[in-house]
């Protein structure tokens, strides 16, 4: 059937979007703080993918792990100078500061890197399923990116950290007086987060080979709001579960309307994705995975 490329093409699309999810929901799960510069960190990503391919010519794979150490140190960071000093004051603030980091690294990247689309491709071979011409890249991508997803769910169900989170998130108080030490869990939360969420930058540059520019963050952070709350706020394998969802509505959708007809099937699949979101906000607001 001429659905079932796509289909298999949205999973494997599904399984990257559910990965950079990760970091916002469990940024918004620990800390409850919405990281409205979520889209900029997958852009630090894309562009370490990028460089670390065009002048050392290192796969994306080997990227993942720099990029990793990169957005750990941006996310401790960011914790230290804006969510710690701004979260008494209230969540518009930390919201509205967020934003405004969010801008300004893309301004940054801007005028380090030139407002041109840029990317490259990497090209290690095929396979075919139902008929369908697979990158092996794409493929391997969408594995490691479930491969973290579980890593991660393992790390909070079986850790003594995980625990620690766990508890932190029920009653900060009360992990304090066990002797936990809230402040360093919020810390690693925020690198935790914001690491994976540019490791989901390097993967996507597989999908995106001339899509890479400062203001390509915007459209994920949109994407990444969209799954993490059909998923359930502040749950993980909920969120990549989403992922995997809607990167399906996304390919399926854009073969229906292409057949329909419609000159924009991608703007139309973008807009079944969002009617998807509002019948659930307005069914289950909590959503789809989370009880």
């Amino acid at each position: 059937m001429d659905v079932i490329p796509y289909f298999l093409s949205g999973l494997i699309l599904g399984s990257i979007y559910g990965l950079t999810t990760l970091g916002l929901s469990l940024i918004f799960g620990v800390l409850r703080v919405v990281n409205v510069a979520h889209g900029s960190f997958v852009m630090l990503g894309a562009y370490a993918a990028y460089f670390a391919f065009i002048l050392w010519a290192w796969p994306p794979f080997a990227t993942a792990l720099l990029a990793f150490a990169i957005g750990a140190l941006l996310g401790y960071l960011v914790y230290i100078g804006v969510i710690k000093p701004l979260n008494k004051a209230g969540e518009l603030n930390v919201l509205v500061a967020l934003f405004a980091l969010g801008a300004l690294i893309a301004e940054i990247a801007r005028l380090l890197w030139g407002p041109d689309f840029v990317g490259y491709r990497w090209n290690i071979g095929s396979v075919e399923v139902a008929g369908l011409q697979i990158d092996i890249s794409k493929l391997a991508g969408a594995v490691l990116a479930l491969a973290i997803a579980l890593s991660l769910d393992l790390l909070l169900r079986r850790t003594y950290f995980g625990r620690s989170i766990r508890a932190v998130v029920q009653d900060p108080v009360g992990a304090m007086v066990v002797g936990i030490n809230v402040d360093r869990v919020f810390a690693a939360s925020a690198a935790i987060g914001i690491a994976i969420t540019t490791v989901g930058g390097v993967f996507l540059t597989l999908f995106i080979p001339v899509g890479i520019n400062p203001y390509m963050g915007g459209p994920y952070t949109l994407i990444g709001f969209v799954i993490a709350v059909l998923g359930g706020l502040g749950s993980l394998l909920g969120a990549y579960t989403a992922g995997l969802l809607l990167g399906v509505i996304e390919s399926l959708g854009f073969y229906a309307f292409s057949v329909a007809g419609f000159a924009e099937p991608s703007e139309m699949a973008l807009f079944l994705e969002f009617a998807l979101l509002l019948l659930v906000l307005l069914f289950k607001p909590t959503g789809l995975f989370k009880l």
